[in-house]
């Protein structure tokens, strides 16, 4: 990349200029075979879901360190060119917090994009903070301020507006930039291989499919129920889930969350007791009230046992332990010049204390940095509390 002098960080490379808008499938290949030549290319995408389970994607932005390649996805019939570029693995595909948008091309092309640059990851792992928007990213890293006009443009709408295309555009421009001195930073420090482990680990694609059975962990205020309790809100959570995945609808236009939970407390073994839940829509209840029945009848007949994530605040001598894992995770955090919870967050460590071993604090790069430590600190300080005084 051709480079320009930035006042507060010296030379950076030169953003690409030239952009072009691909409404065929023609041109599409035409760009791609180029791109196919780089050994990288930066991505972002811009989606729907609002009225949808599935995002639905619009928009796909590509640049190299020349040109960048707004492609049309709503306009072209035939998106196996672009498809052959985000599968090719001799081409690195650089992202900004890389999750949602690996999450929709999964869903429309059956695949994973690979391999995989998170400049957001790489930007925690050398001294920024953790969880970085992309525009605070390229403020601080190139000083550009990136204008918010176009945040909550409907990109499924068509012509799309100069203005919005061009919100679009900078999101890889300046992305292309953001990889260029983030790896070289990332090289500096030694920390290559840590960004390599962290995007290997988001290509599982388990991570991004519908899994119904776990969909209670997204329920906030479920410790709050008794077992028998839990498990009739595991059965609704699940038929949800199902149910928006075969309709392609928004879970809360299945079923809201405070019905849901209210459902699972008073568990009604019967239509008279259902109808009677004020947090029920009577055109739910109409249209989904036997299967309700069912989740509770099928929760019913189980042990009124609490499920395994929902055990409850920690007691007094968890308390201790967590905080004893915590205060040594955020000390080596520190050392690292890295954001403690890049490392992991105190629920990981809580998991810790309660002797969980299967979690990535204990493996690769964080294990040396600060998960052997860390379970040494839990284990002092549990010898403590045991210590007659």
């Amino acid at each position: 990349m051709k480079a320009i002098l930035n006042k507060e960080h010296g030379m950076i490379p030169k953003p690409p200029e030239r952009v072009v808008t691909i409404t065929d499938t023609a041109a599409l290949a035409e760009s791609v075979e180029r791109l196919r030549t780089c050994d990288w290319v930066a991505i972002d995408t811009e989606f729907l879901r609002e009225r949808t389970y599935y995002p639905r994607l619009c928009l796909v932005q590509l640049a190299d360190a020349e040109h960048i390649v707004l492609v049309d996805v709503l306009a072209i019939d035939d998106l196996a060119p672009l498809a052959e570029l985000l599968l090719d693995p001799d081409v690195l595909k650089v992202f900004h917090a890389a999750e949602q948008d690996l999450e929709v091309l999964y869903q429309r092309f059956g695949a994973l994009p690979a391999p995989v640059f998170d400049t957001q990851i790489a930007a925690a792992l050398v001294g920024f903070d953790d969880q970085m928007g992309y525009a605070r990213l390229i403020a601080a890293l190139l000083d550009i301020d990136l204008p918010k006009a176009h945040t909550r443009t409907d990109w499924s709408k068509r012509p799309l507006a100069e203005g919005a295309l061009g919100y679009a555009a900078d999101d890889v421009r300046y992305l292309a930039v953001a990889y260029a001195v983030l790896v070289d930073r990332l090289a500096a420090a030694g920390r290559s291989a840590w960004l390599a482990e962290d995007c290997t680990r988001m290509q599982d694609p388990a991570r991004f499919e519908p899994a119904p059975d776990m969909a209670w962990k997204r329920l906030k205020n479920r410790h709050r129920l008794a077992g028998g309790q839990q498990q009739a809100l595991a059965e609704i959570a699940a038929w949800r889930e199902r149910e928006a995945v075969t309709t392609d609808r928004p879970r809360k236009w299945i079923l809201a969350n405070d019905a849901l939970m209210e459902i699972a407390r008073r568990q009604p073994a019967d239509t008279e007791a259902l109808n009677a839940i004020r947090a029920l829509p009577a055109k739910t209840a109409s249209r989904h009230g036997d299967a309700l029945i069912e989740c509770v009848a099928r929760a019913t007949a189980r042990p009124a046992e609490p499920l395994d994530d929902s055990s409850g605040p920690p007691s007094p001598r968890e308390k201790a332990l967590i905080r004893a894992g915590m205060e040594r995770l955020e000390a080596r955090a520190e050392s690292a010049g890295i954001a403690s919870a890049r490392l992991a967050s105190r629920r990981e460590v809580a998991r810790l204390v309660d002797g969980e071993r299967d979690t990535p604090l204990l493996t690769g790069w964080r294990a040396a940095v600060a998960g052997d430590a860390v379970v040494e600190a839990i284990e002092a300080a549990a010898a403590d509390l045991d210590t007659p005084t």
